[in-house]
């Protein structure tokens, strides 16, 4: 079983690894990914929005895989502690018309560096 301080650790790697995925795709608003870029581009290199870049540092891919417990608890976790960080829902703090990729990053950086202050 997983430790809360663990799992802090586990979700603060993955949104340090959301960051380097973002800057290299981009940012997307409105979808974890962007469906239309997705039709001739493989998922992995689709820009992304803030959950999806957590979901592609965790899965590979932007979007949420088959059920799987372990992974799952760390992304939420790492989507739940970004939530404390911006003080919003996510999906709705990235879609809002004046965030830029700068914005999430910076917000992906402080929470997993919250995260492992607390664990």
């Amino acid at each position: 079983m997983t430790t809360p301080a663990t799992r802090a650790i586990e979700a603060a790697n993955v949104l340090e690894k959301a960051v380097g995925h973002l800057q290299k795709v981009g940012l997307h608003k409105g979808y974890l990914y962007d469906e239309q870029q997705a039709e001739g581009t493989a998922l992995e290199s689709c820009r992304v929005c803030a959950v999806g870049s957590i979901l592609a540092a965790a899965y590979g891919e932007p979007r949420y895989p088959a059920f799987d417990t372990a992974k799952s608890d760390v992304t939420d976790t790492a989507i739940d502690a970004m939530e404390e960080t911006v003080c919003a829902p996510v999906p709705v703090w990235n879609d809002e018309p004046e965030r830029t990729v700068d914005d999430v990053v910076t917000a992906l950086t402080t929470t997993a560096a919250r995260l492992r202050e607390a664990a």
